[in-house]
């Protein structure tokens, strides 16, 4: 697992006014957190967008050097929660969980999926994936970075499944080990059914029909 470093700085106020005051000067409120201790942040919004591109998730170790009133400390936490402004796609607050590199964490790692199946290669079926993350518990220094999964020789009909996974040692999923991640479907076959079209016989009405007998009569009459 990656670790990275970002600089933040003890946040001395809280409220709305005050962080809507510092999201104007390109700061973003946050927190750093662990069982009965709570500590707001700010730190700048372009430090943030460079440690995210950075990263493969955001299950990423940081080493945060925390400024206060000209003291510094080093904490290593991992990055909890982003959260961006809908409209804007800015970064509003951000939540880091302090940890030790030695201490097991549950955290969801992304999945990625390499190769093309034989199956829809050869056969034409369909690739459907299932699961985009996998939620693991693994110290806090061990948390990999993503899931690998290839998917080159599966046939229509096969699946990968949690238990199928290699994970690094270490590394317990989470999840159920019968849940499919990913699977081959057969080709889509469209039915064309033919439809029987009846001739439709109209009767002739009860009434025309009558006045026609008449008319028939009359002229049988007159002859």
């Amino acid at each position: 697992m990656e670790r990275l470093k970002i600089q933040a700085k003890k946040r001395e106020k809280v409220g709305k006014e005050y962080t809507k005051k510092i999201r104007r000067q390109g700061l973003v409120p946050g927190i750093i957190y662990k069982k009965g201790y709570t500590q707001p942040l700010e730190l700048k919004e372009s430090e943030l967008i460079h440690i995210l591109h950075q990263a493969h998730s955001e299950n990423v170790v940081v080493e945060i050097e925390i400024s206060d009133n000209g003291n510094k400390e080093v904490k290593t936490a991992i990055i909890k929660d982003v959260v961006h402004d809908p409209l804007k796609g800015k970064i509003t607050h951000i939540d880091f969980q302090e940890v030790s590199l030695e201490e097991v964490v549950r955290v969801k790692v992304p999945i990625e999926i390499r190769g093309e199946p034989v199956g829809v290669k050869v056969d034409g079926g369909l690739l459907e994936h299932l699961l985009w993350e996998l939620e693991v518990e693994c110290k806090a220094g061990e948390i990999p970075e993503k899931v690998v999964v290839d998917v080159s020789n599966l046939k229509i009909g096969e699946a990968i499944t949690v238990s199928d996974l290699n994970l690094p040692s270490g590394v317990k999923p989470v999840d159920s080990p019968d849940q499919v991640i990913v699977h081959v479907l057969a080709p889509k076959v469209e039915v064309v059914e033919e439809v029987a079209v009846e001739e439709e016989v109209t009767a002739e009405p009860e009434v025309i029909r009558e006045k026609k007998e008449e008319k028939e009569s009359e002229s049988e009459e007159g002859q």
